[in-house]
């Protein structure tokens, strides 16, 4: 009797408490591997296409197990994140900034190209005391830089050095980061020295026999006339120094970072505003408002160092542009417009945050972007295609379109401009344009028109895409079939993962 008790309450245990979720598993684990490896990184490259998935997957597995656990992450995270952000262009503003994206002030950085009549000297660099004999092109490389680098070997008796002036269109008055590889052998210090005439501004040096990676962060005072040497400490001791890589750029803001960045955390806003149950965070979700509102959001409008970079069309469509005051991305840029991307990540956030405040501002800005890309599309068998920005006829691609899709689903979900025709219609784009047909072995095309190939891991980026799961269950269905056994690396597999468990 006993036996058949315990048997029937091990069967109903059985039947009332689940398995966990095969997607929070894959979730967990990787997300143990991966989820604190970013939020303390000050760069703002690395917290947008990194970070900003790692908070916004902790919203999708809190709204999928209620577990507070993820918002006390995200919580943890973001409160690190805020104080990292500075105020390094001086404009009053605080928020993120990066040189990975900005113009490097250097001709042939990576000495991939000989000078005319001298194949042993990069183009663009002076020797300085030698004709070649202790100073030339070598095809000894760290991995993955290149082909070429130079060295600079000693001969114990005056300096021999390799210099390049920076452009003078450098980004005056602000930080910059100077960066390169390099080693020695012997006892020689190998020096990458940036100088003001014979002032030095900053420096880095390389004591190590293995090629070594090394940066630093200086301020340069504008319209002055600088000068990058390479160099060893001491001409008197033996030995050579090589480098590789070696760049200066500024270290800037951009409008799609703080937008990538401050998407979760408005998202989180929101949330506890809508969630009396999570009214103990409200002091928090107050503070991250504030934060948004008074210095992320007017930074692109007001700042003195960016410039006003909001450009109204007409009386219904708008977008952001690039900085009128510098040059974020390039010297020679043919177009102020900004990839769609760009300007849709911003967007998105002011949507969310125009659902806390109603701010009519934030909505009208909103709307018109909204506007303006919508307006851009291209209707093609039932499908939306779109190019990647308004200055070029490459398409958008899976990856990129991914900041797009979250932008044009934040509008349809709070009712502004695409309507649900239209997210058929982009749903269409992936299975009738991008997909391969196979529902065994599904991929996708690099490309929102149906080309290219999606190298890389990059046919995994699918976290948006998979939100038309909506308008057609087969995408999760196709989603789930690559996710199935596949081993997930990085925050776009994270949060793709994070969606499979909200779409379960």
């Amino acid at each position: 009797m006993l036996r058949s008790l315990v048997a029937a309450v091990l069967a109903l245990t059985t039947t009332v408490v689940p398995a966990e979720s095969v997607w929070l598993t894959k979730y967990k684990a990787l997300e143990s591997q991966i989820g604190d490896s970013l939020y303390t990184n000050k760069s703002s490259a690395n917290l947008a296409w990194g970070e900003s998935y790692i908070l916004r997957s902790y919203l999708d597995v809190y709204g999928a197990t209620q577990d507070t656990h993820w918002l006390d992450k995200l919580v943890t995270h973001t409160d690190t994140i805020l104080a990292h952000a500075d105020d390094i262009d001086g404009d009053g503003y605080l928020g993120w900034s990066t040189s990975r994206y900005s113009p490097v002030e250097l001709g042939n950085p990576s000495f991939e190209t000989a000078a005319s009549g001298d194949t042993t000297l990069p183009a663009n660099w002076t020797r300085f005391q030698d004709t070649g004999s202790h100073i030339y092109r070598t095809t000894d490389v760290p991995s993955g830089t290149g082909s070429r680098s130079v060295r600079v070997v000693s001969d114990l008796t005056r300096w021999k050095k390799l210099r390049q002036p920076v452009a003078s269109t450098y980004e005056g008055g602000t930080q910059h980061v100077l960066r390169g590889w390099g080693k020695r052998t012997g006892s020689v210090v190998g020096r990458i020295v940036l100088r003001e005439g014979s002032t030095t501004l900053c420096m880095l040096e390389y004591t190590t026999s293995t090629w070594t990676y090394k940066e630093v962060t200086c301020s340069l005072p504008a319209g002055r006339s600088l000068e990058v040497w390479l160099e060893h400490k001491s001409y008197t001791v033996s030995g050579s120094a090589s480098f590789d890589d070696v760049k200066l750029s500024a270290v800037l803001p951009y409008i799609v970072h703080d937008g990538m960045i401050g998407i979760p955390i408005a998202e989180f806003v929101r949330l506890v505003a809508q969630t009396p149950a999570l009214s103990g965070y409200a002091a928090k979700a107050a503070t991250y408002r504030a934060f948004l509102e008074n210095e992320i959001v007017p930074r692109w409008e007001s700042s003195s160092y960016i410039g006003n970079t909001w450009q109204p069309i007409g009386t219904t469509e708008g977008l952001y542009t690039q900085s009128p005051n510098f040059d974020a991305f390039s010297h020679t840029r043919v177009s102020s417009d900004l990839p769609y991307n760009q300007a849709l990540a911003f967007g998105n956030m002011l949507m969310v945050l125009h659902a806390v405040n109603g701010n009519p501002t934030y909505l009208d800005r909103a709307t018109r972007l909204a506007r303006w890309t919508r307006n851009d599309l291209t209707s093609s068998g039932g499908a939306y295609i779109w190019n990647y920005a308004t200055y070029t006829t490459t398409k958008e691609d899976l990856s990129h379109a991914n900041v797009d899709l979250s932008a044009f689903l934040e509008f349809y979900r709070s009712s502004q401009v695409f309507t649900a025709a239209d997210m058929t219609a982009l749903k269409n784009t992936l299975l009738a344009k991008m997909w391969n047909d196979s529902t065994t072995a599904p991929v996708f095309s690099l490309y929102v028109d149906g080309t290219g190939t999606a190298a890389n891991g990059v046919d995994y980026y699918l976290h948006s895409w998979l939100e038309l799961t909506e308008w057609d269950p087969q995408v999760k269905a196709l989603v789930g079939t690559k996710y199935a056994n596949f081993t997930a690396t990085n925050s776009s597999h994270l949060i793709t993962l994070s969606r499979l468990l909200t779409w379960e």
